[in-house]
């Protein structure tokens, strides 16, 4: 009797631990049903909302709208090639700080986090200012003789791309050097007393060890650039538009709320499936050590 008192409280007073849980989850969950269903609305001409009954109507005007397809599209290449160069850049920085001496290491990791402290507009507008036709870089070469008018770099997607990169990369490094922190160096050296050749220490043990970490830092980075809405809109001056832009217009130029929730339900899920993606990756490149190891 005792016991099943016991345990009928227990069971009680787990249910009180978790319903705060519960309870934020279903705050943030409601948000993503009023989604859906303003997604399923009919848009009234001339109003902000819309109105039923529901129907699919809006997500057949989206597939059949060749500008939300081409914005769509455009979002995954940049954030796709963004990543990549995150990696590029990244992983060779990540590595350089992990193995520095403690001080140069401390100095380092605090100089990306002061990074990460400015606001996304401060960079944005940093970036207007080093590449405006009249900025840092075209005056610098007018002046050393090397151009005569300044070379047009700002609203393109190279400056879309640079502040990018300057913007996710700090994200990776710092996600990418606590992984690389838990590769045993001992491991490493182990193969380079045994006739291995650093390189090859590096690319046959360091490397493989640090596919989890990568993953992950990958992900984040796809992440944070396939949301990004700032500095598309600052530099990239129109030409260049990522979903958040298109999804802005429709509400707050077009007023068209339905299309809007259509456009952000479908970019929704386009992004948990490139998370799905990374998260198999992560998965298969953790199974693979497992097997290696075993």
């Amino acid at each position: 009797m005792t016991a099943r008192i016991i345990r009928a409280f227990t069971s009680q007073a787990s249910w009180w631990f978790i319903a705060p849980s519960l309870l934020v989850l279903a705050i943030f969950l409601s948000g993503y049903f009023l989604l859906v269903k303003a997604s399923l609305l009919h848009p009234l001409p001339g109003r902000f909302d819309g109105e039923g009954p529901l129907t699919l109507d809006n997500f057949e005007r989206f597939l059949r709208t060749p500008s939300e397809w081409r914005v769509l599209l455009q979002t995954l290449k940049v954030s796709a090639g963004l990543t990549i160069a995150a990696i590029l850049i990244g992983f060779p920085v990540s590595f350089a700080i992990v193995r520095a001496q403690t001080a140069l290491r401390r100095f380092l990791i605090a100089a990306f986090v002061l990074t990460l402290l400015s606001g996304t507009v401060t960079r944005a507008y940093a970036w207007l200012i080093i590449l405006g036709n009249k900025g840092v870089i075209n005056g610098t070469l007018i002046r050393l003789g090397i151009i005569d008018s300044p070379i047009p770099m700002i609203y393109s997607n190279v400056a879309v791309s640079i502040s990018l990169v300057h913007y996710i990369l700090p994200f990776f490094v710092l996600t990418l050097i606590g992984a690389l922190k838990n590769v045993p160096r001992a491991l490493e050296e182990s193969a380079v007393s045994l006739g291995a050749s650093r390189l090859s220490a590096f690319w046959h043990v360091t490397l493989p060890l640090s596919l989890p970490g990568i993953v992950a830092s990958s992900a984040l980075s796809f992440s944070i650039a396939v949301s990004s809405f700032i500095f598309p809109l600052l530099l990239g001056g129109g030409r260049v538009r990522f979903v958040s832009n298109e999804i802005y217009d429709l509400i707050f130029v077009n007023f068209d709320l339905p299309m809007a929730a259509t456009s952000a339900f479908i970019f929704l899920l386009t992004s948990l499936c490139a998370v799905w993606l990374f998260s198999t990756l992560q998965r298969f490149a953790g199974g693979r050590l497992h097997r290696q190891a075993h």
